[in-house]
């Protein structure tokens, strides 16, 4: 009976160890934490970053009730570009200038930036 058991825990122990588990993420090499002025984001591509060579992350939220807003570089449109829903906050980690765009009326965006 032991030995039935063991196999059995032993069996379940080998099939949990190959399940993946999400694991919340974290940037440990930003060392300073720069709050940017909320920016207006209009229908036209508005820088919400300069470059920055030490930047680890670009932490943004939308804070519209209702429109969208979507980042990438300069050429971003309304209609292209990595979109962050209205309400919500994306991580963006590059080292580029971050341009947004809104995908209807004027869109307020709050932002933080992590510096190595």
């Amino acid at each position: 009976m032991t030995q039935r058991w063991m196999g059995l825990i032993g069996g379940l122990c080998l099939m949990w160890s190959s399940v993946a588990v999400a694991a919340p993420s974290q940037i440990d090499d930003g060392s300073q934490l720069t709050v940017i002025a909320d920016v207006t984001v209009t229908g036209s591509a508005t820088l919400i970053a300069a470059a920055h060579a030490n930047r680890a992350a670009l932490n943004c939220t939308n804070t519209s009730a209702s429109v969208n807003v979507r980042w990438g570089s300069s050429s971003v449109t309304a209609a292209i570009g990595q979109r962050i829903p209205f309400g919500a906050a994306a991580q963006i980690r590059s080292k580029a200038a971050v341009y947004m765009i809104s995908e209807g009326a004027n869109v307020t965006v709050a932002c933080t930036e992590e510096i190595r």
